[in-house]
């Protein structure tokens, strides 16, 4: 017997045992690749299916575990259970995001494996996870049951994505509030009242971060402000190992753990211990208090050692680095959102740069020229308008700068002129301003009208004169500020 006869068999058995129920095959399209083909039965009158995977019952078969009677009674079993246990549910209360929001929870998944998945539902990327959202049906000690919100969902509902988000941190913190355990106090609880005196008295150095409930436990670390709580607990920075979608774990960063140990003992958890379709990521992160930075925790490292290496290379005491290492004023190439490029001199004083890009700065290197851009660190999550273009060896896009920006030339330590070369070549390179629409899935660019562009400078072209009047704000330096 293959699986398809099974299935028909234990179709026919199902019909036989439940009249009353509308009983068919239907595909299930989980996350985490555990997609399957499933029996589909419905109470008459019922707006729900249960879907049932056989796959496990027939394996059992196959292995000769269970004889085929045997399974197909377990089969309607379990349609028995699931039956009688059915929630009920108006969908037309689902088409009502007002009723339905109350409802959303966050799921943590890893973005590998979930890759086609992840172009038709609504997310947010975090290192190499996603943030994905659900409508909580039902909840009890039994399990839970969910509707996973789509792309279709949100347009139908006529709301943006940020608000998806937004109304899903309020309602997941209110019905699921974080929680944060000693590993010490969780295995004592799990070894009951026998097992809890072999359990030291004193703190484990891991900690249990989830939510309330146990499911997708892991999206506690988007909740705002606990990973702040966290560090209070564990006394600064720490590691977070994902240990599972339903729970993450937390050890201080006291120098105590090697990282690489750390990457070896996730990995070989994973392998060995943890279901495919609870596993989140193989990567160990680390969430840095002062800055309140959550990221890879080689990215940290990688941080730190540049952050050592500019230590090590500051100016005698008393003089700033950038009093130190650059001139008062930088010939640059300007580039404003609708505007055709412009040479201006813009003094380089932190508050100068970040006066011209309206913000904190941003410094990438796109180009294997010896430039810089410099732009607004925030640019796109505070909206400014969509200004060039960034393009590969192929010139397909892959970004898209937002908000003001300058070219600038790279000395051996710091900022500098650009050439009369390069002033030439980049000034060529984005003479043509830009505008952008989506189409799909992809942005496309599109050069905007010669009579739509504006050729008279905005005030970007004063505001390093206006920052030199202001007072030098108290900053602390990052990756961000220099290169």
């Amino acid at each position: 017997m293959d699986f398809e006869q099974f299935q028909e068999q234990a179709m026919e058995a199902v019909k036989e045992h439940f009249p009353e129920l509308s009983v068919e095959m239907q595909e299930v399209n989980k996350l985490q690749g555990q997609s399957y083909t499933g029996m589909a039965v419905k109470p008459e009158g019922s707006n729900i299916a249960a879907t049932i995977n056989l796959q496990p019952v027939f394996d059992r078969v196959e292995a000769g575990d269970m004889s085929v009677d045997a399974a197909i009674r377990s089969v309607i079993d379990t349609v028995s259970q699931v039956s009688a246990n059915m929630p009920q549910f108006d969908v037309r209360t689902l088409m009502d995001y007002d009723q339905m929001k109350d409802t959303l929870t966050m799921q943590m998944i890893p973005v590998a494996g979930n890759e086609n998945r992840l172009n038709d539902i609504p997310h947010q990327i975090v290192e190499d996870m996603a943030v994905v959202y659900r409508f909580e049906m039902e909840s009890n000690e039994q399990g839970s049951s969910s509707i996973l919100v789509t792309n279709t969902m949100v347009q139908n509902y006529g709301i943006e994505p940020d608000q998806l988000h937004a109304d899903a941190l309020e309602a997941a913190q209110q019905n699921h509030p974080a929680t944060l355990r000693n590993m010490n106090d969780v295995m004592r609880e799990l070894m009951g009242d026998f097992g809890a005196s072999m359990i030291p008295d004193e703190p484990s150095p891991l900690w249990v971060a989830s939510i309330e409930g146990g499911q997708n436990g892991a999206c506690a670390i988007q909740y705002p402000g606990f990973m702040d709580q966290a560090a209070e607990t564990l006394g600064g920075d720490f590691f977070v190992l994902p240990s599972s979608v339903h729970e993450v774990l937390f050890i201080p960063d006291d120098g105590s753990m090697e990282l690489a140990n750390l990457e070896e003992m996730v990995q070989s958890i994973n392998q060995t211990e943890v279901a495919p379709a609870d596993r989140l990521s193989d990567s160990v992160f680390h969430y840095d208090s002062e800055a309140r930075i959550f990221e890879n925790a080689r990215t940290f490292e990688a941080r730190e050692a540049m952050q050592e290496q500019m230590l090590a290379d500051e100016p005698a005491p008393g003089m700033s680095f950038w009093e130190a290492e650059q001139a008062e004023s930088i010939t640059v190439l300007m580039v404003n959102p609708g505007e055709r490029p412009y040479e201006m001199q813009v003094g380089t004083e932190l508050e100068d740069l970040q006066a011209v890009v309206g913000g904190s700065i941003e410094v990438a290197y796109p180009f294997d020229d010896n430039v810089g851009l410099i732009m607004n660190e925030e640019g796109k999550l505070e909206g400014l308008p969509l200004n060039r273009a960034l393009r590969d060896d192929q010139g397909e896009v892959y970004d898209i700068v937002a908000g003001p920006f300058m070219v600038v030339g790279l000395t051996e330590d710091s900022f500098g002129s650009l050439t009369k070369e390069q002033l030439s070549k980049f000034s060529d390179m984005f003479q043509q301003p830009e505008g952008f629409i989506k189409m799909g899935k992809s942005i496309m660019a599109f050069p905007i009208p010669e009579e739509s562009t504006e050729k008279k400078p905005k005030e970007a072209v004063h505001a390093a004169e206006k920052a030199k009047k202001a007072a030098k704000p108290k900053h602390k330096k990052s990756e961000h500020d220099g290169h």
